[in-house]
């Protein structure tokens, strides 16, 4: 899972159904933003199919406008998988079933019973008040220097609509809309039950966990 409320809005928007060119890719933590131009032929869930709100409205990856909905999608593609084999299927809950041969022999014949949410179910909570969340690197467009936030106060930005990458955070502002969250601080260790690397004399620097960002939420007219 790549996006982890910390002290976030009291609650999301809402569960929408996903842009399936997005619900590919997307890792959670991406910038999402609100779309009514889908495909004929984008599926959804039939829980949605008689609810126009969640039947005609997608939430796709993009970069943000003056005037626009968005907010960081939740139910990335780890944190809601399996204990062991593989997720096989695609959109609306094909993902059960016995592996087989599919994997190696260590799995199995294991039962696929907990897909991620997404997968499941071609949905993803998209969270829209502003708030502190957590998201890790994966959620950003690469982890480089260009991209990842050091310095705090930092604008990140939802990478305007480019295939795999849309809604991928960097702080580029190129062509890339306005701000859409702010850089906080990077997050080593939040347990308080464990031995980092650095208390335990490992040489070099602590590894990220996640980077806790302030989402500006779609009130914010900057």
């Amino acid at each position: 899972m790549a996006l982890k409320p910390l002290t976030p809005g009291y609650l999301p928007l809402g569960q929408y159904d996903l842009l399936d060119s997005f619900a590919a890719n997307f890792v959670g933590g991406e910038v999402g933003i609100l779309d009514t131009s889908a495909p004929a032929n984008d599926y959804y869930a039939a829980d949605a199919g008689g609810l126009s709100i969640e039947q005609d409205v997608k939430v796709k990856g993009g970069s943000v406008t003056s005037l626009q909905l968005f907010g960081l999608v939740d139910e990335g593609s780890s944190g809601y998988g399996t204990s062991y084999g593989s997720v096989i299927g695609g959109t609306v809950g094909q993902g059960t079933g016995f592996l087989g041969g599919v994997v190696s022999s260590s799995a199995s014949g294991v039962v696929v019973v907990g897909p991620r949410t997404s997968f499941g179910s071609g949905k993803a909570t998209l969270w829209t008040q502003a708030g502190l969340y957590g998201v890790t690197v994966d959620a950003f467009l690469s982890e480089t220097g260009t991209d990842l936030p050091t310095t705090a106060n930092e604008g990140l930005y939802g990478k305007a609509v480019g295939g795999v990458t849309a809604g991928k955070l960097t702080k580029d502002s190129t062509s890339n809309g306005k701000v859409a969250a702010v850089f906080v601080n990077t997050v080593t260790d939040r347990s308080l039950v464990s031995t980092s690397a650095a208390a335990a004399g490992v040489s070099g620097a602590p590894v990220a966990e996640y980077y806790a960002v302030y989402l500006l939420g779609p009130g914010y007219r900057a």
